[in-house]
């Protein structure tokens, strides 16, 4: 979900085609689009503890509340959406297809990796036990292809969604020149396309159709429809009304496809959220003490939380009440804790060791070292919390 930039990325604004919010300064480093990411983690880690656990393992005691709402990964989704139209009007696509490349498969191969030998361990005592074809079937994605693979962790159904649309992207890009993006008339209709794409596709879709839809979760595209919209909304490409509709029709088509009132609702919210993110000032109102460094940090390793915190979330709970009797806020507290550390852990000693090694050929030492500040939510530099 992320990419560094050769140098600060400044999204510059084109002249106004209608009544705009004023969009924060540029260069401007943002805390809000932080506070974004920790949110939508949260909410996944949250959802995936109180309630998708009790239907997995109903033998635990019960959450002090229940969370069920599904528009965490959703969020994600969007902004990560965004974050594709800054960065790849300003690279050449090969280039920034494979920094995008680097930056999540390591990661998620080794958090695949470790998965396994967890729930390996866990089915020695009763629980699913996964077998060399959902292993490999893992590591190569194509759990939506093929029906034998049982997802390692559903978590995981982003990743063939975001290398789909990445692949997508830099080849339409590659293929038509990098003046695509800045025809004032094209992105609009591609949003709209992506809006309506996945709603034909969930209805419609047969045969290789819908077995190439099922696999690439191209019946989520609404939700990169939506970080377009956004975009164009932060260079003046389009109005608020336009941006207004084209939200709400992808929130709309959302909750066609996944029927989920709550969801869609919550969506809709984030939705705001980041609109206010992208087009108004920075929240510098949660500028107090080490906040600022605490969510950046949060943010800086919400990939990792991702990629970590469900399966093994799961069996945390299992173990923390079966042998040491720890439920209701007890067990909440220790999922979040546990999987906001191996977050980290996957982060510092996995995600940014091999974006360095595998991006530094391709860039000088300095940009190289510069690196290791990155984070996972495709957000630039400029648009992140300071570090200190």
């Amino acid at each position: 979900m992320t990419l560094l930039e050769e140098r600060p990325v400044r999204v510059r604004s084109a002249e106004p085609t209608g009544r705009l919010l004023q969009p924060a300064a540029s260069g401007e480093r943002r805390l809000s689009w932080d506070v974004i990411r920790v949110l939508a983690v949260l909410s996944v880690v949250v959802q995936h503890a109180t309630y998708t656990a009790q239907g997995v393992m109903p033998w635990l005691a019960p959450p002090p509340f229940t969370w069920s709402v599904e528009a965490g990964a959703n969020t994600l989704m969007v902004v990560s959406a965004f974050f594709i139209c800054v960065t790849i009007a300003k690279r050449r696509p090969g280039r920034w297809w494979t920094h995008r490349l680097a930056r999540l498969l390591p990661a998620y191969l080794v958090a695949v990796l470790v998965t396994y030998g967890a729930t390996l361990l866990a089915a020695d005592y009763g629980y699913w036990r996964p077998g060399v074809r959902d292993l490999v079937g893992n590591l190569l994605l194509v759990q939506g292809f093929d029906p034998a693979v049982t997802y390692m962790d559903h978590s995981y159904w982003t990743l063939p969604l975001q290398l789909g649309v990445f692949t997508l992207v830099a080849l339409t890009v590659g293929l038509l020149g990098r003046d695509l993006w800045r025809r004032p008339g094209v992105l609009p209709l591609l949003a709209w396309f992506g809006v309506v794409a996945p709603v034909l596709l969930a209805t419609y879709a047969t045969g290789w159709l819908k077995f190439l839809s099922d696999g690439l979760v191209m019946w989520r595209w609404q939700l990169f429809a939506i970080g377009l919209a956004m975009w164009l909304a932060s260079t003046r490409r389009i109005s608020l009304t336009h941006l207004a509709a084209l939200t709400a029709a992808g929130v709309l088509a959302e909750a066609v496809i996944t029927p989920d009132t709550d969801s869609a609702i919550v969506l809709a919210v984030a939705c705001l959220l980041i609109a206010a993110a992208t087009l108004g000032p920075d929240w510098d109102f949660l500028r107090i003490g080490p906040l600022p460094r605490v969510i950046g940090w949060a943010a800086g390793v919400s990939y990792g939380v991702y990629l970590m915190n469900q399966q093994i979330g799961y069996f945390f709970a299992w173990l923390a009440q079966d042998y040491a009797g720890v439920t209701g806020w007890g067990r909440l507290i220790g999922v979040l804790v546990l999987a906001f550390t191996l977050g980290w852990l996957l982060t510092r000693c996995v995600e940014r060791p091999a974006f360095r090694a595998l991006t530094t050929r391709r860039q000088p030492k300095e940009r190289a070292a510069s690196s290791s500040s990155s984070f996972s939510s495709g957000a630039p530099a400029v648009t992140r919390t300071p570090s200190g």
